[in-house]
C-alpha cells in the first residue's frame, strides 16, 4: 500500500464510520483517548518535493475532536492539503489566517534556496513555503500535546516504519526532523549518527547563550536507507531562525 492509498483508507473510514480504525487502536495501545480518531492530517504541500520537514502530529485541542467529514470526496480532501497554503494565503482566499509558525518557516527555509520566498507579496511567500515543500506528520491524528513517554515508543514504531517508506517513495534532497524528541523516537532505525554543536549569531551580533545542534542521521528499514538530519531546537522560541537554517544547510550530511 503506497502513501496515497493509505491516506485514502483513513479518509474512507472517517467518511463512512466517523472515525479511523488506526487511531482507535493507537488509543487502545496508549490506554487513553490521547488522539482524535477523526479528521486525519497526514501531509501538507507537494508530495513529490525534494525538501521534507517532519513534525510529530497536528496539534488539536479536544474541543476540535470528532469532526464530521464534510469533504465531497477523497480528491477534494487530498487537494485541500496539497493546496493548503493557497487556500489560506492565495489571491482568492480571504487571507485572514494568521500563523507565526508559517512566518517562522519562511525564515528557516530561505537559506535552503529551494523555494521562492523573496516575493514582494508576503502572502505569496506564505503560500509558497507551505505548498512548495512537503510537511509530513509522524502521527496523522491530532492531540493537545505529544508526550512520547506516555504514548510509548512501541506504539509509535509502526508510524516511524511507514514514515521512512513514504520518504523513500521519491527522490529527496533534504529531510529534516523538527524537534529533539525525534532522536529517541527514531532510535531503532538510526544506523549512523553525528552531532554538530555550535552557537548562533543573534541580530545584535552576539552569540546565543545556549548551544544549538544539527544531528545528521542515516535511517535504515529493510532495503531503505534515508539520509536525514534532526534539528533539535527548531521549536525553540526567540532564536535567530535564519541562522539556524544556514547551519542546517552547511552541516547537512557531514560526518566528523
Amino acid at each position: 500500500m503506497d502513501f496515497r492509498q493509505r491516506v485514502q483508507k483513513a479518509f474512507d473510514e472517517w467518511n463512512e464510520k466517523g472515525f479511523c480504525e488506526e487511531a482507535r487502536l493507537l488509543n487502545e495501545g496508549v490506554g487513553a483517548d490521547y488522539f482524535d480518531t477523526a479528521n486525519p492530517h497526514f501531509f501538507t504541500g507537494d508530495i513529490n518535493s525534494e525538501l521534507v520537514l517532519i513534525h510529530l502530529n497536528p496539534k488539536r485541542n479536544k474541543q476540535e475532536w470528532n469532526k464530521k467529514c464534510d469533504y465531497s470526496n477523497f480528491q477534494s480532501y487530498w487537494q485541500s492539503y496539497e493546496r493548503f497554503g493557497n487556500r489560506h494565503y492565495g489571491k482568492e482566499s480571504e487571507r485572514t489566517h494568521k500563523s507565526p509558525f508559517d512566518h517562522k518557516q519562511i525564515r528557516f527555509l530561505r537559506p535552503f534556496g529551494m523555494l521562492s520566498l523573496d516575493n514582494k507579496d508576503k502572502y505569496q511567500n506564505l503560500e509558497n513555503v507551505i505548498d512548495s515543500k512537503l510537511q509530513l506528520e509522524l502521527v496523522p491524528f491530532g492531540s493537545p500535546d505529544f508526550l512520547y513517554h506516555k504514548i510509548g515508543i512501541e506504539n509509535l514504531k509502526p508510524f516511524v516504519d511507514r514514515l521512512i517508506s513514504i520518504i523513500g517513495e521519491k527522490q529527496r534532497k533534504y529531510v529534516v526532523f523538527c524537534g529533539r524528541v525525534f532522536e529517541p523516537i527514531l532510535s531503532d532505525f538510526i544506523v549512523d549518527k553525528t552531532t554538530h554543536s555550535f552557537r548562533l549569531t543573534k541580530n545584535d551580533g552576539n552569540p546565543t547563550k545556549s548551544d544549538f545542534q544539527v544531528i545528521n542521521i542515516n535511517l535504515e528499514k529493510g532495503n531503505e536507507n534515508i539520509n536525514a538530519c534532526i534539528a533539535p531546537q527548531f521549536a525553540k522560541q526567540g532564536y535567530p531562525v535564519t541562522e539556524y537554517g544556514k547551519k542546517v544547510i552547511e552541516l547537512y550530511g557531514k560526518r566528523k
